[in-house]
């Protein structure tokens, strides 16, 4: 064995071949041989990290790695892609070279490739690698929108756009057209395009890569129809019976949808297509075509519906028609210009010429011709201008039939006289009148008017005479008489007399107006002069005095019985200032300032005014601010169905200004219909309520009742205190809405009218009206008699009305029927068919019959709902809720008797064992039950039974209180937690135990205790009492079950109480009942009866039950076990 250790200190070549070599005879000989591992150098790319290459254009990649034994591995990889290039590999001196040969594409621009280095000398997860990021120059790509092919309309703007992705980018583009050079810009705008801009446009990009990039994009200049007529626009003439042929020429982008002739003025003409033909044309064919065409452009995705058309006048040669003049009723004014028209139907071709005459006088023989032309023009009309006028229509084909018309001139009213301008007269003056007069055409009106109101006849008279003229011209006279029965003496003047009256004539034509101002000399009149003022002290007062006078008057004022008149002193503690109304010029007002009042300036002062007719003097009270006085005159002025409006005269206001007032108002009953007004009445109906009025005057009071009288009262408040009432004014509101009858029923065979109608406290009656063949719905004829309806109150009524063929008579029907109020017998009416009738009625008011509710139809046939149609709706609800609870009552009723038939068939005999326990008494334990034999019978069907917590109730031996009891669910529980029996279902001989005691307590405590609710029922079976009939006397077996009574809380919530544990001791004691021993065995069969009592279940013979004890008691509540009576007692701790 031989061992060769070698110490590579260089590696050159990095394979070598070693020999074991011994010192003589050659044994053995192997040779071997040895790698060294070495990592190899980092990867050199050329051209570089970052090269540039061309589109379409070869283009190499080199890797290279030197120094690695053994050689490594050279491979190249796109980012993105996990399997390596194809790539061609090289061994040189220098090392190992992996080539990639690449043709790029726009795509490979910013390609990232990666060269790997690996050999065995390298962990597997370790390579050596090199990142190359390749720039690829591209040529241009173009595109070219908005959209291709770009649709503008005719006179728009296109803008063509030429978006160029290029590397390296181009600065500018070419666009061409037909081989045409346009524009060099990216965006090119044609502006008001034309027909002939549409076509291919071309755009060319060049980056100088040796290759061009370009697109093309087609324009489509749309347009809408443009319409031409073959023969030309204009005119076309034809003769009579001839057939025209006229085509139009229809140009459209796109083209037209559809194409169309009409005619104008013919609505119902229509030719489809783009050649009219008319076949034997008249002269009713003259007239004006169109051709109509339609098509829709999309421009910019939105469509537009275009038209376009193009119209000829096709004239028919034919004489002319009959002619119209047109107004037909020319009506002219005086002195006024008029014009006639005149035009033929059919017009005539060639164009006819117009001749105008009128009529003249019979004794001329020729006709003058007017005028010629369509057209007659007067300029300037008169009365004598009035007459017939005529026009006719001629051309050379012949003459038209003429036409006639009635001129009238009318005249406006003119004045032939006039009032005096100005008058002026004397109070007392009698026998004064005013005249004027006109003519006019037509026939004008007359009208005095005095200060713009027309005047009253009470104290004027007018008399008017008139007289018809030539060419019925009117003239009118009249006279205005200071005459009346309300002016003193009948015919004096009065200063109410004074004012501008107005003589005012009006026809069709014009209004015409003469005035008088009237001045009446009279002694002053004091007018609107307050006869108090108030203010405080310190404050200065304004008393004032006004006064009506002509001619103008003089003031002067005094203080209380001083004769010394006050004047403007040199102190200012009195100033006086007069002013004169402008607008009348008769209205003084005289104003006394008071300044820096003291209680001595309080009095009455008096305004003394004298003119040269008469004097006058008033007195004025200056007194300290107070409260108001009371509202007067307090009227209703306007009455609706829910508003009522008062006008009242205010008191005076006690020198507050901001004194208020306020309505009261009550309702209350007319005499006679206090029973309907107290049925419709809620809350406290004779309550006055109160309405701020503020200070409107009038005052509305709103939110009021239909047809109610309401009595309204009216005070004035202000700080100082508030007036007393003022007088009592009433009103009646009206009625809003009349009611329909609510259901109308008429029997042809009993001719009998049936009426439902609603409570209503309205006084109406009833109009009929009838229908006979049922032709026309507008036939309906009433009939004379009226149904007199009383008003019906609180309730609904019901009448009935007999109506005949021959005769009607009326009788009462339902409560509320006024005998006096139906038809009188005997009444004569129209026979009418039975089987043919319609009837229908309305309601209306009796004081207004235009005033009336809608019609309601009869139902034909007898009446079927009588008595019971009268009854209100709560009623008929109370009614109808009643009989339902009556018949679920029943229902239920019949299901527990069921039930308890089906229980008591299950009972059979059973032992029971008795749990000894400790008996406390409390609402959930019970006493024990007595003992009972081992054959006695188990109700197990009263366990969970809903009627069962009523039972047991009131067990515990201490009766029960109806206040506290909710139900009886807490005794369900008791009994199933405490039973004494061994029975899982609570103890079904419990059961029977407490029905007897329930019973025994119910018969004991009745009408003992005020708070006990019980029902005293008879007792048909006496419970066991051992003092009384052999034992039997108190306890009911078959006692029924106590009511349930309803409780504000649950017993269960509620502590016990010492009264709940000891007896009452306001009732008579039972000893028999309240000893310990409650019962006795040997009872008879507690259910025997109602077994007999069943419906359908066979009598039984009274079954004895045998008594004994089979089983151990627990407790020592049990006598010795015998046959006889057993006994347990009950020991309460």
């Amino acid at each position: 064995q031989a061992t060769l250790k070698l110490a590579v200190v260089a590696v050159e070549g990095g394979v070598g071949d070693e020999k074991v070599v011994g010192s003589g005879k050659d044994l053995h000989s192997q040779s071997f041989t040895v790698t060294v591992l070495t990592a190899p150098s980092a990867p050199s790319v050329s051209p570089g990290l970052n090269p540039t290459a061309t589109e379409d254009k070869p283009f190499q990649l080199s890797c290279s790695s030197s120094g690695g034994s053994p050689d490594p591995t050279v491979r190249w990889y796109r980012e993105g892609v996990h399997e390596p290039l194809e790539s061609v590999r090289t061994l040189t001196d220098q090392g190992v070279t992996s080539i990639l040969t690449l043709s790029p594409t726009k795509e490979d621009d910013g390609a990232v490739f990666r060269c790997t280095v690996w050999n065995r000398a390298m962990s597997a997860n370790t390579k050596l690698e090199a990142m190359v990021h390749l720039n690829v120059n591209y040529i241009p790509r173009v595109q070219i929108g908005p959209e291709n092919p770009l649709r503008v309309e005719r006179d728009g703007t296109a803008v063509l756009q030429c978006n160029v992705d290029a590397k390296p980018q181009v600065s500018n583009v070419r666009w061409t057209r037909n081989n045409r050079f346009i524009a060099i810009a990216f965006s090119h705008t044609l502006h008001r395009v034309a027909l002939q801009d549409a076509g291919k446009y071309t755009c060319t990009a060049d980056n100088g890569l040796g290759k061009t990039g370009e697109a093309d994009i087609l324009l489509d200049v749309q347009y809408g129809p443009q319409v031409t007529i073959d023969s030309g626009p204009g005119q076309r003439e034809a003769e009579e019976g001839e057939t025209v042929t006229i085509k139009c020429n229809v140009s459209a982008n796109p083209p037209p949808l559809t194409v169309e002739w009409t005619r104008e003025g013919r609505p119902d003409f229509r030719q489809t297509g783009q050649t009219l033909k008319l076949h034997r044309v008249a002269a009713d064919s003259a007239g004006t075509y169109t051709c109509r065409a339609l098509n829709i452009l999309t421009v910019g995705g939105k469509t537009a519906n275009k038209i376009g058309n193009a119209s000829v006048t096709l004239l028919v040669r034919h004489k002319p028609g009959r002619a119209q003049i047109t107004p037909d009723r020319p009506v002219a004014t005086e002195g006024s210009g008029v014009t006639l028209t005149c035009s033929s139907s059919p017009p005539g071709w060639p164009v006819p010429q117009y001749r105008w005459w009128r009529d003249q006088d019979d004794s001329a023989q020729t006709t003058t011709v007017l005028a010629t032309g369509p057209k007659y023009n007067i300029p300037s009309a008169h009365l004598a201008s009035e007459g017939k006028y005529h026009c006719q229509a001629t051309n050379d084909m012949g003459h038209g039939e003429e036409a006639t018309v009635v001129l009238t001139v009318h005249q406006p009213p003119r004045f032939l006289a006039k009032l005096q301008p100005h008058v002026t007269k004397r109070i007392g003056d009698s026998e004064f009148s005013a005249m004027c007069g006109a003519q006019g055409k037509p026939k004008p009106s007359i009208k005095w008017f005095k200060d713009g109101q027309e005047v009253s006849l009470e104290k004027f008279d007018i008399s008017t005479d008139e007289s018809e003229g030539r060419n019925s011209v009117y003239t009118v006279q009249s006279t205005l008489r200071f005459s009346g029965r309300n002016r003193p003496g009948g015919n004096q003047l009065m200063p109410a007399d004074r004012g501008v009256y107005s003589c005012v004539f009006e026809n069709e034509v014009k209004r015409a107006e003469t005035t008088m101002h009237l001045r009446i000399e009279h002694e002053p009149i004091v007018v609107n002069t307050p006869h108090k003022v108030a203010y405080d002290l310190r404050e200065t007062a304004e008393v004032m005095c006004r006064v009506q006078a002509y001619p103008r008057p003089e003031f002067q004022w005094n203080f209380g019985n001083n004769a010394a008149h006050l004047t403007t002193g040199a102190d200012g503690h009195y100033e006086i200032n007069t002013t004169i109304n402008q607008s009348g010029g008769d209205i003084y007002t005289s104003i006394l300032s008071i300044a820096n009042i003291q209680a001595h300036d309080y009095g009455d002062y008096n305004c003394r005014v004298t003119n040269m007719i008469g004097k006058v003097r008033t007195t004025i009270r200056l007194q300290p601010k107070g409260p108001p006085e009371k509202p007067e005159s307090l009227t209703p002025v306007a009455i609706g169905h829910s508003f009522v409006t008062l006008r009242y005269t205010p008191g005076f206001d006690g020198g507050v200004h901001d004194t208020k007032y306020f309505v009261s108002y009550r309702r209350t009953a007319d005499s006679g219909d206090d029973e309907c007004v107290n049925a419709r009445r809620s809350g406290a109906p004779d309550s006055w309520h109160e309405v701020d009025c503020q200070r409107n005057n009038p005052c509305n009071v709103t939110s009021l009742d239909q047809h109610q009288r309401y009595i309204f009262k009216m005070k004035a408040y202000n700080n100082k205190g508030h007036s007393n009432y003022s007088d009592e004014a009433s009103a009646v509101t009206k009625v809003d809405r009349i009611p329909a009858p609510q259901r109308v029923a008429y029997d042809p065979e009993t001719h009998s009218l049936t009426l439902n109608i609603a409570a209503t406290c309205l006084r109406m009656v009833g109009i009929i009206e009838v229908l006979t063949n049922h032709i026309h719905e507008e036939d309906w004829s009433p009939l004379e008699e009226h149904l007199a309806l009383a008003p019906s109150g609180a309730s609904p009524t019901r009448h009935e009305a007999t109506i005949s063929s021959l005769h009607r008579t009326a009788g009462p029907g339902g409560r509320s029927l006024d005998p006096d109020s139906m038809f009188q017998d005997d009444t004569v009416l129209p026979v009418i068919k039975e089987e043919t009738v319609r009837v229908r009625v309305k309601l209306c008011l009796e004081n207004n019959i235009q005033a009336c509710g809608n019609y309601v139809e009869a139902e034909i046939g007898p009446p079927y709902i009588k008595e019971a149609s009268t009854l209100s709706t709560p009623t008929l609800v109370a009614i109808i809720v009643s009989c339902v609870v009556f018949v679920l009552f029943i229902g239920l009723m019949f299901v527990y008797c069921r039930c308890r038939k089906v229980q008591t068939k299950k009972g059979s005999g059973k032992d029971y064992e008795m749990e000894t326990t400790t008996v406390h008494p409390s609402i959930v334990q019970q006493p024990p039950p007595p003992y009972y034999p081992s054959s006695g019978m188990e109700n197990k069907a009263l366990d969970m039974d809903p009627s069962k917590t009523a039972v047991y109730a009131g067990q515990n031996g201490y009766g029960y209180h109806g206040a506290n009891q909710n139900g009886g669910e807490w005794v369900n529980m008791g009994y199933m937690e405490n039973s004494y029996s061994n029975s899982n279902n609570g103890g079904s001989q419990d059961s029977l135990w407490q029905m007897k005691m329930a019973a025994a307590n119910n018969n004991a405590n009745s009408g003992s205790n005020p708070e006990h609710h019980h029902h005293h029922i008879p007792n048909h079976y006496a419970g066991y009492d051992p003092l009384t009939h052999g034992g039997y006397g108190a306890v009911d077996d078959y006692a029924p079950y106590p009511h349930l009574v309803s409780s504000a809380s649950p017993d269960y919530s509620r502590n016990a109480s010492r009264q709940d544990y000891t007896p009452d001791k306001c009732r008579r004691r039972e000893h028999h009942l309240e000893s310990p021993y409650h019962d006795v065995s040997g009872l008879p069969d507690p259910y025997h009866l109602m077994l007999e009592n069943e419906e359908n279940h066979p009598k039984k013979p009274h079954q004895e039950v045998s008594l004994s004890l089979d089983e151990s008691l627990e407790s020592g509540y049990s006598t010795p076990n015998s046959r006889s009576r057993r006994i347990i007692r009950e020991i309460i701790v």
